[in-house]
């Protein structure tokens, strides 16, 4: 109350704040003790009521820093569950296959990301990105569970009861994701292996810059390439900041000057400021699971949109949210690279 009180007397006395903007400011500390409260009692009693998680002393483990603090985790862990996307991108390219991992949408309705393949077989849904299920976790009795510090924070302590934690500071969404990568190994023990899947990344990301030069007879440099996602109505861009824009820059193309400025990952724009949107080239990020997010006709036939000079020339793709987003780790980075590869260096099928 002593929050609620503060701002209380703030509105009493005009100060600082309009009425209007104190209210809100009330509103939304209300609202966020009551998600707290709420959070706290979707726990099971069984976990709440156990000590934090610990190791057997006669067990082979290691200290990890990472986002919460230091874990002792596993040499060798065997029984991993991951609870966000860019971990389970992770540690498939690492060559393990957990046993647990949560999904985007409806744990019901909702599908493993297509670029993954049949990697993603056989492993056990444990609830939704941003609620995982703490139930169908414990029942899998894992021996470390990996995710980040932004979707599952508030969680942190009930799933250290349940096994060894370790969360990245970062979701990779902006840019951060080779360190990510690299946590997720330490905690699995394949520091070795990540390195040279990164060292694979950078010769391929060298190879394609190379094979554009020779293909269009110019620079990297001198093609703008701008990143587009809609949704709700709502038209916005990645920026220079973001998991695409990361594999973007490697690369070595430019982006559109509006698109380099925002620190953020995104920004959401007017449909009208076309000069922000456009470039030589457009990759629109269609995503299924997203409101109203628009497929390459919905876009080119928008009659604004369409004015831009990429939609003019034809120099506009489709590319799918589940990795050009959602992935935000080493094999979503290579989907991105296929895809420019696609788009910009194979012939299109008439």
């Amino acid at each position: 109350m002593i929050i609620h009180i503060r701002y209380l007397r703030q509105l009493l006395q005009g100060r600082r704040h309009s009425w209007w903007r104190s209210l809100a400011t009330l509103a939304t500390l209300s609202f966020t003790m009551v998600l707290i409260a709420s959070c706290t009692g979707m726990i099971p009693q069984s976990i709440r009521n156990n000590p934090p998680s610990t190791m057997s002393p006669s067990s082979a483990v290691r200290p990890i820093d990472h986002a919460m603090g230091t874990t002792q985790v596993p040499k060798i862990p065997e029984r991993v569950v991951v609870i966000d996307s860019a971990a389970l991108d992770a540690v498939l390219a690492l060559g393990v296959k957990p046993i647990g991992s949560t999904i985007y949408g409806d744990p019901i309705d909702g599908a493993w990301p297509a670029y993954l393949g049949q990697q993603t077989q056989d492993i056990e849904i444990v609830g939704e990105v941003n609620q995982p299920n703490l139930e169908s976790i414990l029942k899998l009795q894992p021996d470390l569970i990996l995710g980040t510090k932004v979707s599952a924070e508030r969680l942190y302590r009930p799933l250290s009861r349940i096994a060894p934690t370790v969360l990245t500071e970062g979701s990779g969404r902006s840019g951060d994701w080779k360190e990510n990568f690299l946590l997720f190994a330490a905690a699995l023990d394949k520091t070795d292996r990540a390195n040279q899947l990164i060292e694979d990344y950078q010769q391929r990301v060298s190879e394609l810059r190379a094979q554009f030069t020779q293909a269009k007879n110019m620079s990297v440099t001198d093609m703008q390439i701008s990143v587009l996602t809609t949704g709700q109505g709502r038209i916005g861009f990645y920026t220079l900041n973001s998991f695409p824009g990361s594999v973007l820059q490697d690369i070595g193309f430019a982006r559109p000057p509006a698109q380099t400025r925002p620190q953020r990952w995104a920004a959401m724009v007017s449909r009208e400021e076309l000069d922000s949107l456009d470039g030589d080239v457009i990759f629109l990020i269609h995503s299924a699971q997203a409101s109203r997010s628009m497929t390459i006709e919905e876009f080119t036939r928008d009659p604004i949109l369409s004015q831009m000079s990429a939609v003019q020339t034809g120099q506009i793709y489709q590319v799918n949210g589940e990795s050009w987003v959602a992935g935000r780790s080493i094999q979503a980075a290579h989907q991105i690279l296929d895809d420019i590869t696609q788009s910009l260096l194979e012939p299109r099928a008439n």
